[in-house]
């Protein structure tokens, strides 16, 4: 005998299956829309996020999705060998604009769509990685110094060098950071990236971050960073960990890292040594694979005026490009002499360049770390 009402109940249940795989089905196309749609910015995870568009894409209807990558190579290489690569906008820091443009993976861009290119601050124009700003535009910067606890470091900040990291020599004998800044500072951290140490010891030594110094002096830089080992915690992109667990009283850091960190901790201070530093400045650039190029204008122009450059800083304390939003700056951020340069100290800040072969980082990094 046929029971109606199980195959009654069998339909109910058919159908809404039925109905709910098509609503998934439509959620799921609608996020495929929208991501097809959207405006794709690839940039370091600690300079922007996809957060910092929310009010553009309220105010436009233009979303915008934010990824992150560790090193530009995954950028070059998405952008060389996938013709759609799905990339807009990319987001470097200074020398690697100049490889970007030199593989002709960036788009020149039309000014005439940036009106707030007039806004931004005359000393990050006009780089040497980007001359006449013909593929790329500033939107964020920040000088990269010592991080340190004023409770075990005692020094005047005018009186802290990158001996405090690297120590100093002395008929030929390095002296330790302990012996120079008391005994407490007896571990120091750097980042990951051979080249920045490798650099900053090229500054510590001879004042100049010229590829020539490296060439004539390569054995030296080698030696010092042999040497240095002994009271190197370690080499970590987790800075702010070990300053704030009082594991190194000393650290190599952003100063955007730092502005976080003074708020939550008053014993932590910042300074650019009297000898100089390196910076970071984020761009914006146009992949040249990009179909969408009308609205990563448009993105490009927000992240360029004082609405978005102070978004911007808000989530990341990396200091705005755009002159207006830098006079709206937390006072205490704009007073202090090292996380808000004046332009005598910014003349002391170095962007890292690309004079210097690979095989050459490479080959000091290795002798220096066995």
């Amino acid at each position: 005998m046929i029971n109606f009402r199980s195959l009654q109940e069998y339909g109910i249940r058919l159908l809404l299956v039925v109905l709910a795989s098509g609503l998934l089905y439509g959620f799921l196309a609608l996020g495929r829309q929208e991501q097809t749609e959207a405006v794709t910015i690839y940039a370091y995870c600690d300079m922007l996020s996809t957060e910092d568009f929310e009010e553009f894409t309220a105010q436009t209807g233009i979303p915008v999705v934010v990824r992150h990558f560790e090193a530009i190579e995954e950028v070059i290489t998405k952008l060389v060998f996938t013709r759609d690569s799905g990339i807009d906008i990319v987001a470097p820091t200074d020398s690697m604009v100049e490889v970007l443009r030199e593989k002709n993976l960036l788009l020149p861009l039309t000014k005439e769509k940036l009106p707030s290119i007039p806004d931004l601050c005359s000393y990050l124009m006009g780089r040497f990685y980007d001359p006449e700003n013909m593929y790329t535009v500033p939107f964020s910067w920040t000088p990269v110094g010592i991080g340190y606890d004023t409770r075990v470091v005692r020094a005047l900040p005018g009186n802290i060098g990158w001996d405090i990291i690297f120590g100093t020599y002395r008929d030929d004998k390095l002296i330790s950071p302990d012996r120079l800044y008391g005994a407490a500072v007896d571990k120091v951290c750097l980042g990951e990236d051979p080249f920045e140490t490798e650099w900053l010891a090229m500054l510590h030594l001879y004042g100049s971050v010229e590829a020539t110094v490296l060439q004539e002096h390569e054995d030296a830089v080698v030696k010092l960073l042999k040497e240095q080992k002994a009271w190197i915690e370690c080499y970590t992109n987790n800075l702010q960990y070990f300053l704030v667990s009082g594991v190194c009283p000393a650290v190599v850091i952003p100063g955007a890292y730092m502005i976080n960190l003074r708020e939550e901790n008053s014993w932590a201070d910042f300074v650019i040594p009297e000898k100089g530093s390196m910076m970071y400045i984020g761009n914006f650039g146009i992949s040249a694979t990009s179909k969408k190029v009308a609205q990563a204008h448009a993105v490009i122009e927000y992240m360029l005026s004082k609405e978005g450059a102070l978004v911007c800083y808000e989530n990341h304390k990396f200091l705005p490009a755009n002159a207006a939003a830098c006079e709206a700056l937390p006072e205490a951020v704009r007073s202090h002499p090292y996380l808000y340069p004046d332009l005598n100290l910014f003349n002391r800040l170095y962007t890292l360049h690309n004079a210097i072969p690979g095989s050459v980082i490479e080959r000091v990094w290795h002798h220096a770390m066995v």
